[in-house]
Formats: structure tokens, C-alpha cells, sequence
């Protein structure tokens, strides 16, 4: 049963930049389907009109079902979980820790996974420009698949022949980092750059509030906070650090050493409101599943995947754990 405070209500009065009036309710025909459905999306930097860019995958499901779609752009991933609990919105594309939110403040169904080049979960790792200290071995050079660069990693974090990128790996070398080491690390939203990385922490019982810090607001930004020697250690996302153009960072990748991996976590996905069907749900799982055959190029460049996949209910245990360590 859903659960929503008049406070959060009008919260998402706020958040919601919806340009359409929301589903409908009401049913076609007796099986009891809506005869529109909403689906939220969440800004992207990359497009101006997200509504208009996600058009292909909402106009497939509008025929494919025989319902019209309707796409809406919300505040944030948070704002597109409070859209499925109170009804203006029937599907909604989010992050992992709003997909075990969905399903626990709202009895939502996570259906599918973000998939990225065959992975549907990634690890945080730890960077260091100090590998003498950290890496029991001397540090390898890896090929990162994705970039085509090569890095270097040590602690088995991968091999000339090997680079996955799964954890957790290299976490005994956290207990080198003492009071005196710098840390960059992320907000406390952020699973790689700050849950992740704490929880592996702790685990090497390691005093966390004990640290100095060195607050960074991005992923590459940790990068960059350990390549200029602000910090010692960084946090991200694997692998960060291509995501650093080789002309503002000239040596980076014999500079930096990858040590070790959190746990891994899961990507994103889609998440349907309980409110829809159970038939329809199965129905849309289905579709979406299969857009990435349909259209490719729309899941590379507006959702920036290369496929959606079935949920699994281990990963998403996964983000319920952190979500529960988290809270607030």
C-alpha cells in the first residue's frame, strides 16, 4: 500500500516538471488497463528536450501496447520514485537506490537493470598516487576496455590479460590509510564515491569520521583531487579515470594506480507502480527489454546503456543495504 505525507505531496508539487496531465486511472475495457500511461525520466545534461529525445521509446510502447505513452522530465531520481507513489507517474527510470525505494515506501516492482557493455552492476575503486604504500605488488598496465587505455592497477585488480573491473578487491590495503591521509571523497548520496568506499572502510576497521576528508562533486573530480596530490587516496566509480580528456592530465595513467574495489553494486533501471496491471507490467517489461534490438542508438545516447535487463533481486538487495546504512 502506498504511503504518502501531505509534506511529500507537496514537495513533489515542486520537483515535477510535468508537461502532461497524469495517468488516467480510469480503464478501457474490462481487463481494467489505464488508457494512458506516464512514464518519468530525469534530466540529462547531454539533451535539451529529454521529453522530445525519448520519444522513440515512448511512441514504441504507445504502439506496441496500444496505450498512449507520455513522457515527463522530473527534479531528480528521488522526484520520479515520489511520481510512482502518488500516481503521476505509472513507469519511471531510475537509480538503484530508488529502485529498492520504490519497491519498500511503495510497493513498486524494479523490473529491469541498466546494462553497460554486458555489466549490469559496477565496483567503486580506490586510486592512489602513492602505490608504494598501498600495493603489495608492483603495479600492472591493463587495458581498459571501454577507452581503449591502458592504466595501471595492482593488488589482482587486473592483469595484462584480464581488466573486469569486479570487486571487492585490494581491501586489506585500506589499512594503510590512517588520520593523517587525505581522502577525496563524494557526497554522501554517491554509491562509488562515498557508500561504497565507507562500508569497505569500515569493514578494515577504519574510523571514517577520523579522516581528512578533501570534498570533491564528481568522479573525475576525485581523479583529478589525487592526480594534482591534493589527496593521497581518491574514490570512484571504475574506470574514472578515462573519463579525463589526456590534455588536462598529461602522465595520468602512469601516475595513478587503481588498488583495490568495493563491493559491487548494481545500475540502475525501470521501475513499474503496483498500481499497473500485473499483465501490463509484464507487457512493458518485455518491450523495454527488447528496445535495445529496436533502437540502439536511442539507448546509447539519451539513456547512455546498452541495454536493459532483468532485475536481479540480489542486486537489488544490494542497494537496500546501502540504503539502510544511509539513511537518515
Amino acid at each position: 500500500m502506498r504511503r504518502f505525507t501531505a509534506l511529500a505531496a507537496s514537495a513533489l508539487a515542486l520537483s515535477l516538471s510535468l508537461t502532461a496531465c497524469s495517468s488516467d486511472s480510469s480503464s478501457t475495457d474490462d481487463s481494467n488497463s489505464p488508457d494512458k500511461l506516464t512514464l518519468a525520466l530525469i534530466p540529462n545534461e547531454k539533451v535539451n528536450d529529454l521529453v522530445t529525445t525519448a520519444k522513440p521509446l515512448t511512441d514504441y510502447l504507445s504502439e506496441e501496447l496500444g496505450i498512449e505513452v507520455e513522457g515527463v522530465v522530473t527534479k531528480d531520481y528521488q522526484a520520479a520514485v515520489e511520481a510512482i507513489g502518488s500516481g503521476q507517474a505509472d513507469i519511471a527510470i531510475a537509480s538503484a537506490a530508488q529502485l529498492a525505494s520504490a519497491e519498500d515506501m511503495y510497493g513498486a516492482h524494479a523490473v529491469l537493470q541498466d546494462e553497460r557493455f554486458g555489466a549490469d552492476s559496477y565496483a567503486g575503486q580506490f586510486v592512489t598516487n602513492n602505490p608504494d604504500k598501498y600495493c603489495k605488488d608492483e603495479p600492472v598496465a591493463s587495458t581498459y576496455a571501454a577507452s581503449g587505455a591502458d592504466y595501471l592497477y595492482c593488488n589482482g585488480t587486473a592483469t595484462p590479460e584480464e581488466n573486469k573491473g569486479q570487486g571487492p578487491k585490494g581491501l586489506e590495503a585500506l589499512k594503510k590509510i590512517d588520520g593523517e591521509t587525505t581522502v577525496a571523497m563524494l557526497g554522501a548520496t554517491s554509491p562509488a564515491g562515498y557508500q561504497l568506499p565507507v562500508m569497505a572502510m569500515e569493514s578494515q576497521g577504519i574510523d571514517v569520521d577520523s579522516l581528512k576528508k578533501v570534498p570533491v562533486t564528481s568522479n573525475d573530480a576525485s581523479i583529478m583531487a589525487v592526480y594534482n596530490g591534493d589527496a593521497e587516496v581518491g574514490f570512484s566509480f571504475w574506470d574514472a579515470r578515462s573519463t579525463i580528456d589526456a590534455s588536462e592530465a598529461p602522465g595520468l595513467a602512469e601516475k595513478l594506480v587503481v588498488f583495490g574495489y568495493t563491493d559491487m553494486y548494481p545500475n540502475g533501471g525501470v521501475v513499474i507502480s503496483d498500481e499497473v496491471p500485473e499483465d501490463l507490467r509484464g507487457q512493458i517489461t518485455d518491450l523495454m527489454d527488447g528496445f535495445s534490438e529496436v533502437d540502439p542508438d536511442t539507448m546509447s545516447a539519451i539513456f547512455d546503456i546498452t541495454d536493459w535487463v532483468p532485475a536481479k533481486q540480489e542486486s537489488i538487495d544490494m542497494a537496500r543495504k546501502v540504503n539502510e546504512r544511509f539513511a537518515q
